[in-house]
């Protein structure tokens, strides 16, 4: 079989490293999915790439791109950001989501379905937690329409999952690497603007942190194990947990992204900024934000993003290790001095 795979978000930062690993197999093709598809940069072979402009709210469009390309798989990176409305979250990774799926099995070629999920999904821990053990977020208890987004997301492809359509989902927390958009240029930005020594709460929440190419590798994993019948029993209705296993502070983890620059931050001179008083700024600023542009205008700062320090994440990559054969950074400090390399000769 010469694999055919659908990607959406394939133009995107994780998507992108996901479409350059497919076509390290001469075979494959791949049919990357979303509203502006453009080929990623350094593909190997271009010519085994089709671009498809679609909304993948619109199941007549996705229909469309089903019956020209016959996938056989679908990897389903594409989301929002999680500081987009409730909305715009609700209408692509929920009935978006739910769309794709439906189209998936209703197509005879098409057989495996992974789903990029986020470590927003599931309420935070602190101790080395596994997949049986986590709890998904719902309509009750979800603390923002990112995290209710991608939960309810979860649910109707684990849910999907049949003969007809093998589903896994592959959830990931913090991202970073080569051609990130926005973790690492926050980076490079807060130490050209010599804001880098300064740090927001106590730094105590673990949080777990992937590399882009590890997180790529895991979804391709799921996808060829869905594919086998040898092992798609296994892999189907299940959830993984991928990181690079290695749950840190925050803060702690981006210095050692300056340090890779040659700017180290010694202890003594961090400046901390009490979490409370950004939260209050944060939700300041959105209420005059909203006042005087009628909603039209988001600020920088939003109380989601500084809520978040509360929270972190703590896994257990057992599963992934054992079902998938999933095998993280052994070395994270070179991947991260990589990172910064391509980071400041680009950005």
């Amino acid at each position: 079989m010469e694999p055919r795979v659908l990607v959406t978000g394939g133009s995107g930062f994780l998507g992108g490293h996901i479409v350059r690993q497919l076509l390290h197999d001469v075979t494959t093709t791949v049919a990357i999915v979303s509203r502006n598809p453009k080929v990623p940069v350094d593909v190997s072979d271009k010519t085994r790439i089709s671009l498809f402009p679609t909304n993948l709210a619109s199941q007549d469009k996705i229909e469309e791109v089903f019956q020209k390309f016959k996938p056989h798989a679908v990897i389903h990176t594409a989301s929002p950001s999680y500081m987009d409305t409730k909305r715009v979250l609700m209408k692509t990774n929920v009935n978006g989501t739910n769309a794709l799926l439906k189209v998936a099995k209703a197509c005879i070629h098409t057989k495996a379905f992974v789903f990029t999920s986020s470590d927003e999904a599931i309420m935070p821990t602190q101790e080395p937690t596994s997949e049986e053990n986590a709890h998904r977020y719902d309509e009750k208890n979800a603390p923002n329409a990112y995290a209710l987004s991608k939960a309810l997301a979860e649910r109707l492809v684990i849910a999907a999952y049949s003969e007809d359509l093998y589903t896994s989902v592959i959830r990931i927390p913090g991202i970073y690497g080569e051609y990130d958009n926005n973790f690492v240029p926050q980076l490079v930005s807060s130490m050209r603007k010599k804001e880098h020594k300064m740090q927001v709460g106590n730094n105590t929440k673990l949080f777990e942190f992937v590399y882009v190419n590890k997180a790529a590798e895991a979804h391709i994993l799921a996808m060829k194990a869905l594919l086998d019948p040898s092992t798609r029993d296994q892999v189907g209705g299940e959830d993984f947990f991928i990181s690079d296993g290695k749950p840190q502070g925050l803060f702690d983890f981006c210095r050692r992204f300056y340090a890779a620059t040659d700017n180290p931050v010694r202890p003594e001179e961090v400046t901390s900024i009490p979490l409370y008083v950004m939260q209050t700024m944060a939700s300041t600023l959105e209420w005059l934000y909203w006042v005087f542009t009628l909603g039209m205008v988001q600020p920088d700062l939003r109380r989601i993003s500084m809520d978040h320090l509360d929270t972190g994440c703590c896994w257990s990559l057992d599963k992934s290790r054992r079902i998938l054969g999933y095998d993280p950074v052994q070395d994270q400090d070179e991947v991260i001095k990589r990172t910064m390399e391509w980071a400041m000769e680009t950005l």
